[in-house]
């Protein structure tokens, strides 16, 4: 599979390769494996440096790989794929949004990230309706770290609580930072603090590696889901159109899209 730069990012026009393998078992699970070529492995999510007394944020954003499956009918999402509900018309990039044109169209997203999900095992699962892409129920979203006026972290990990990720501050294991004179040049302190994943947004399981320049990502959902309304329901009888957009250490608006794609269960 190709995957084409959106109009108007830093990809426009570039090309990348996404090698997509799904295979699953009857009653229970499908599993799809993606394998791209990256040449820098996108971990560090604009993390806080301390440098000559003060604190930067790192330019860097991370790695990221989203699948929107068609739930109900989505207008031409079949012979157009994910151009469809990128809109664009809006001059200014902050007023873009992704969304379907009617309330009878829905779509269930599947949105793997480098640092903000994959530590945890996890894709975040969330949908597509006519007013945006939202999450589904439950808990995995990553949340800022940083005091009131922006300036600095306001948390660390807590030194007396076992980190469930070594590098990582994960919700419930962090300490507020009263003291900031004991950090030193070249102290880095993360600028997100992960949320452990619960209720429908935890059904997608993650596992991810990034060696010799290329990523492989596996993701894992149970066939049938417990929410009918906002996750797509696999039946090895019928065929699933599909989107893949894949982003390179970037922000939601510059990805390379996939053409549109079926799945077919044999």
């Amino acid at each position: 599979m190709i995957n084409e730069g959106a109009s108007g990012g830093p990809f426009e026009k570039k090309k990348l390769e996404v090698k997509v393998k799904a295979v699953y078992t009857k009653g229970g699970n499908i599993s799809v494996l993606l394998s791209w070529p990256d040449s820098e492995q996108g971990m560090t999510k604009e993390a806080w440096k301390f440098s000559k007394g003060k604190w930067d944020r790192q330019k860097s954003d991370e790695d990221k790989v989203a699948i929107n499956w068609e739930i109900k009918r989505i207008k031409n999402f079949a012979t157009k794929g994910c151009a469809v509900v990128c809109h664009s018309d809006a001059k200014n990039h902050d007023d873009w949004k992704y969304h379907t044109e009617t309330a009878t169209e829905r779509g269930d997203m599947w949105v793997w990230r480098a640092y903000t999900s994959n530590p945890l095992g996890h894709a975040e699962d969330g949908y597509v309706d006519d007013d945006s892409r939202k999450s589904d129920a439950g808990t995995g979203k990553a949340k800022k770290n940083e005091t009131s006026d922006k300036k600095k972290p306001k948390y660390m990990q807590d030194p007396a609580k076992k980190p469930t990720v070594s590098g990582f501050l994960v919700d419930g294991e962090t300490v507020e930072i009263k003291d900031y004179s004991k950090f030193k040049d070249g102290d880095v302190v993360p600028s997100w603090i992960l949320s452990k994943f619960s209720g429908s947004m935890a059904d997608i399981k993650a596992n991810a590696k990034w060696a010799n320049g290329r990523w492989t990502v596996m993701l894992q959902r149970k066939l049938k889901s417990g929410d009918k309304e906002n996750d797509v329901q696999f039946d090895a009888r019928r065929d699933y159109n599909l989107g893949i957009a894949v982003f390179n250490n970037s922000t939601k608006h510059n990805s390379y899209n996939s053409a549109p794609l079926k799945l077919k269960f044999d």
